[in-house]
């Protein structure tokens, strides 16, 4: 009678087999980079209160549905990016020279603005009807625009403008600002050399300004400033209440509740969310009232993320 022997008592096994265990491991280390953001991922989820989940937008739960198509007609310089609801697009601000672009949720070129007398334009927000507020790193100003349907360019000199001079004068100014509808105040990021988050109330009282007043001490700022380097772009959402928070160096999108609690975070480096490669720098950010995703980066660059599922 022939004894078949296990397999394990053949010597060369034991190696070959621990070999192959051992490249698996470091095949899904590669797979699995930055671990310890993917590890604080999951407490994230376990540590929000489940009424905090259901409000929030979860930005983990994205996917990457456009990536990294180039903007027609830019060729640098890709900066602020804006959302509005009424004509169903976005606007995108270039700081040199200084533009608006409406785009078209795909990306394609609607229309061309000039902005006529502005110095370096990092940012702009739809506040509503045919307004946006534009933000001048240099000069740490704001600036209200009116945009007519068919404008082609907007004068700086006939629009309203604020200089706040809040630790100006190293370019790393304003670089980011973001409408909050429920009481009409905008938040404001200074990039770096310190980070700040401010909150303005009064810019947009109409028929004229009223008394502004600034805000420095927000609940948002402890999770805007968290696990940033830097503070590239802003959007708020009043669905969820939530705030969305860019930093180019840190490539990361934050979540940050109104309690200033982290809810979720959206990694743009390569294997995360789908992505092929890393987002090269990230300047700006909208959201849509469908919950689409839109970001902008240097030098011409669109991303769109979707909900998994959509």
């Amino acid at each position: 009678m022939l004894t078949l022997a296990h397999p394990w008592t053949k010597p060369w096994l034991k190696p070959l087999a621990l070999t192959s265990l051992i490249l698996l491991a470091v095949q899904q280390l590669l797979l699995w980079t930055d671990l310890d953001d993917r590890l604080y991922l999951v407490w994230l989820k376990f540590s929000t209160p489940a009424e905090q989940q259901a409000h929030a937008i979860g930005l983990d739960g994205y996917r990457v549905a456009i990536e990294a198509r180039p903007l027609p007609g830019v060729e640098d310089n890709a900066s602020g990016l804006t959302w509005n609801r009424e004509r169903q697009s976005l606007f995108l601000v270039l700081n040199g020279p200084n533009r608006l672009l409406e785009l078209s949720p795909q990306g394609e070129l609607l229309r061309r603005i000039e902005l006529l007398g502005f110095d370096d334009v990092e940012s702009v927000d739809w506040v509503g009807g045919n307004r946006y507020v534009l933000a001048d790193e240099r000069q740490q100003s704001l600036i209200l625009i009116e945009l007519a349907d068919a404008a082609t360019q907007v004068e700086r000199s006939q629009a309203r403008s604020f200089t706040l001079g809040l630790e100006g004068g190293n370019n790393k100014g304003f670089e980011g600002v973001a409408w909050d509808p429920t009481d009409d105040g905008l938040f404001v990021v200074k990039e770096r050399d310190p980070m700040r988050l401010y909150k303005l109330q009064g810019l947009l009282a109409q028929p004229t300004p009223g008394q502004l007043e600034l805000q420095s001490d927000l609940p948002q700022a402890q999770g805007a400033l968290a696990f940033n380097d830097d503070l590239a772009g802003l959007h708020y959402d009043p669905a969820s209440g939530s705030l969305l928070v860019l930093s180019d160096e840190s490539r990361l999108l934050s979540e940050v509740s109104p309690q200033g609690r982290l809810l979720s975070f959206l990694e743009l480096s390569r294997n995360w969310h789908g992505l092929k490669q890393a987002v090269p720098q990230a300047e700006g950010v909208a959201l849509d009232e469908r919950g689409t995703l839109y970001l902008v980066s240097e030098p011409n660059l669109l991303y769109v993320f979707r909900r998994d599922g959509d």
